[in-house]
């Protein structure tokens, strides 16, 4: 394809940068300009690959020219025509944003000036549009996070995970679930896996970098719902061996390749939680119809405000159907945040599935538990469905205690 050029030079003159032009059959000039706000007209309208531009044209300053130019036409390259090598214009020019300037008189180089000028704009263009592929393409991270320990995290993310994951089974994307809880992680059980693999010999054979061929290689399947998973070191000595450098390596890493980037955290706000909140898109902060719960969960949240947009921090009521005294109107009141979803309580149903390592997403996909979580799901992949049951409310005895 040729370079489209418009020439913007003094009428006299025009002929000497003309003639040299056309000698090249792979330029082609678009357009002859004789002022500066006749440049800026026809380039704005014919978008040419380069402005070819007298330092001395008529109507407007040069630099104003260039400027004006690179905001209207920004994939049009200026190259500008100086009478002589005066460096100060030559520098006022450039940081304008002329991506060349050629001292008169002007000689045969011209034409591998104007290739070369092209060529780094090409290159930048393809670069950029690389760029933004590679970011259309990152995976979406969803932190689960909760202050209170029992509050059915792990359970959420096990199942969530499951849901996701046989959800978009069949099709280009990809799920992947990862134990934070580098201590006392349990999803390997939760999901009846026997992992060769763990976080920890990652983060040991990765201590100089982790890419997502490395972090394939130490990720365990879920053979039921093709769900990956990167399970927690096996005992607990072997925590302190993945750093907060390994955790980030590994969110990127999987961002490349997976599409939804699930992340059971633990209950402690430790560094590599903290590294998994940051890259998080999303931050499911679960709680329950608990007053310890609910006051620890108020904490969290005003620090997580503090820290991250409040679009990014979503909570889930666990076991929301419980007759304790509190109604969810209290809770939206006194944590000052509508609810994402509402899971329901059924905790026979759970134990079991812990039990015998089965999610009961698969197992008991029909029971309104894991209808919810399924409706969770759908929301999450876009599609039509919603698990959220409750609206703003106000009153009750919690917003007396909690403001």
């Amino acid at each position: 394809m040729a370079i489209t050029i418009i020439v913007a030079e003094a009428k006299a003159a025009v002929n000497e940068v003309t003639n040299i032009l056309r000698r090249d059959r792979g330029l082609d000039i678009v357009a002859e300009a004789h002022d500066g706000r006749e440049t800026i007209d026809l380039a704005r309208t014919l978008r040419p690959n380069i402005v070819l531009l007298a330092a001395s044209i008529i109507g407007l300053d040069a630099i104003s020219v260039v400027e004006e130019i690179t905001l209207a036409s920004p994939d049009t390259a200026v190259i500008v025509l100086v009478d002589d090598a005066d460096l100060e214009l030559i520098r006022r020019l450039m940081r304008a944003g002329a991506r060349d300037c050629v001292v008169r008189p002007v000689k045969d180089d011209l034409v591998s000036t104007v290739r070369t000028v092209n060529e780094t704009m090409q290159k930048q263009r393809d670069a950029a549009v690389a760029s933004s592929a590679a970011q259309a393409h990152q995976g979406s991270v969803i932190a689960i996070y909760s202050p209170q320990g029992g509050a059915g995290k792990s359970m959420l993310a096990a199942n969530l995970s499951v849901a996701l994951a046989k959800a978009v089974a069949g099709t280009k994307e990809r799920v992947v679930l990862v134990d934070l809880n580098l201590q006392f992680g349990d999803i390997d059980l939760m999901l009846n896996l026997n992992p060769v693999n763990t976080i920890a010999g990652l983060a040991q054979k990765g201590h100089t970098g982790v890419d997502s061929e490395l972090v394939e290689q130490y990720l365990t399947t879920h053979e039921e719902s093709g769900l990956k998973i990167l399970v927690a070191p096996s005992t607990p000595q072997y925590a302190e061996s993945v750093t907060v450098y390994t955790v980030e390596q590994a969110i990127e890493a999987l961002r490349e390749t997976y599409h939804y980037i699930i992340i059971d955290t633990p209950s402690q706000l430790q560094d590599t939680t903290l590294a998994a909140l940051d890259a998080a898109n999303t931050i499911l902060l679960v709680t329950s119809l608990d007053l310890l719960a609910l006051h620890k969960t108020r904490t969290a949240l005003d620090m997580l405000r503090q820290l991250y947009p409040p679009e990014k921090i979503q909570v889930i009521l666990n076991r929301a159907n419980s007759e304790v005294g509190i109604t969810i109107q209290d809770v939206e009141s006194a944590l000052g945040s509508s609810l994402r979803a509402q899971i329901p309580s059924d905790g026979r149903l759970v134990v079991t599935s812990v039990n015998e390592g089965k999610p009961f997403v698969l197992s008991s996909s029909t029971t309104v538990i894991a209808r919810r979580i399924q409706a969770l799901a759908s929301e999450i992949l876009g599609r039509d469905a919603s698990g959220n049951d409750g609206g703003p409310g106000g009153g009750g005895f919690l917003k007396r205690i909690f403001g």
